[in-house]
């Protein structure tokens, strides 16, 4: 994975390596968390075929119980331990940085039935199965980033009509 830099905004060509990395990555959790684990999913815009894409591997993972998740085995494994993430505090995040506090993987942890899960599985989905609309959201992404190379969170705010408007097609708003 090429990664980027902490708070940038750098967008490739889809990169059909990324499910590659993807598998690799899900049996190496799978493996630490054993049968802690419910469900592993590629998600994120690297996951969406055709449409241009930060180069970090984002991955959800349904765990039984976040009391049960190996972190120690996650933090000798190389990824940082970031904690449950506000404002919910339903999602755990694990992140790998490479050099330069390059992001790589982002590792998304949910308990069962986490609407957040859903929605990303869901949006993945849908823009997959919707080129039209993929191509209309991967124009938007190149657009906000040429406006926001240095300010990712900019970025992902621009991004949010659009994907509040796919939850609401999907019926998880």
């Amino acid at each position: 994975m090429q990664g980027v830099e902490r708070y940038k905004v750098k967008l490739l060509p889809h990169d059909p390596m990324w499910e590659t990395e993807f598998l690799k990555l899900k049996a190496k959790i799978q493996e630490i968390w054993k049968d802690n684990v419910i469900d592993i999913e590629h998600i994120g815009s690297t996951s969406i075929r055709e449409i241009k894409a930060k180069p970090i591997l984002d991955i959800a993972v349904v765990v039984k119980s976040f009391s049960k998740m190996d972190i120690e085995a996650m933090t000798h494994a190389g990824y940082d331990n970031c904690g449950l993430q506000k404002p919910d505090n339903d999602r755990y995040l694990f992140v790998l940085r490479g050099e330069n506090e390059i992001s790589l993987h982002h590792i998304h942890c949910y308990e069962p039935d986490n609407i957040d899960f859903k929605r990303c599985v869901g949006f993945r989905d849908y823009l997959n199965a919707h080129p039209e609309e993929a191509k209309q959201y991967s124009e938007l992404k190149i657009k906000l980033a040429k406006q926001n190379p240095d300010d990712r969170a900019a970025y992902t705010q621009g991004k949010t009509d659009f994907i509040q408007s796919v939850y609401q097609k999907l019926g998880l708003l």
